[in-house]
């Protein structure tokens, strides 16, 4: 059950920061922390399995730091902005991102062996 809750906290976390994201300033800065919190939330919630909730809250977060984030946006990459910042904070989201994909990968990969084991155990035991 907490798993479920953390899971959809997490999406409407991630539904939310799209808000201070549009606004110019410290704003999109919180939104892009909280993009990074809610994919936290979400491999917290994906623990036994449920990748549906990091898969909806990755998405989201791609488009927001992408294409909705004033600090971050792809289209300041063309102008004369500040390079090392939105470096850095492709650099934070990147790192963030792999590690909770990476333990959300990790327990979906032991929750099947978990479950191929047990089936094989039931089926030996029923033969």
């Amino acid at each position: 059950m907490i798993y479920h809750l953390s899971g959809w906290i997490s999406v409407l976390i991630s539904i939310f920061a799209i808000y201070p994201s549009y606004q110019p300033g410290a704003n999109s800065v919180i939104g892009f922390y909280l993009c990074l919190f809610a994919l936290l939330v979400s491999a917290f919630a994906s623990h036994l399995g449920h990748s549906l909730y990091y898969r909806a809250v990755f998405s989201l977060s791609i488009v927001n730091v992408l294409f909705v984030n004033d600090g971050t946006n792809i289209s300041l990459l063309t102008s004369e902005n500040d390079w090392v910042y939105i470096g850095s904070m492709y650099g934070i989201y990147i790192v963030v991102s792999t590690i909770c994909g990476f333990l959300v990968s990790r327990e979906d990969l032991l929750g099947n062996s978990i479950r191929r084991k047990e089936s094989k155990r039931t089926h030996k035991r029923t033969a």
